[in-house]
């Protein structure tokens, strides 16, 4: 049997305003926070649509996703940023 307990945080500025841009419709910053750790932790199971409580397919499992696509969305801007970062130290003649 796995133990459970309400786990609870303060987030403000950035770090609030980017989870409530993550939120689903119809979902709670807290419900956001909660989804988005799971996700990243690797231990969701599936993804809840909140915006269709009566429809059976409102769970989706993960692996019916590409992981690479996973991988890819959360990443690209990092790298956009970094080879934006590259090109202008160059620009400056930093090696």
């Amino acid at each position: 049997m796995s133990q459970s307990q309400v786990v609870s945080f303060r987030a403000s500025g950035h770090f609030l305003n980017w989870i409530e841009a993550q939120r689903l419709e119809g979902e709670s910053v807290s419900q956001a926070a909660q989804r988005i750790l799971k996700e990243v932790s690797g231990t969701s199971t599936a993804l809840y649509t909140p915006s269709a409580p009566s429809d059976t397919n409102a769970l989706s499992t993960v692996a019916t996703e590409s992981v690479d696509l996973l991988i890819s969305d959360r990443i690209s801007p990092l790298i956009q940023r970094i080879a934006a970062i590259e090109e202008r130290l160059e620009q400056l003649g930093v090696n």
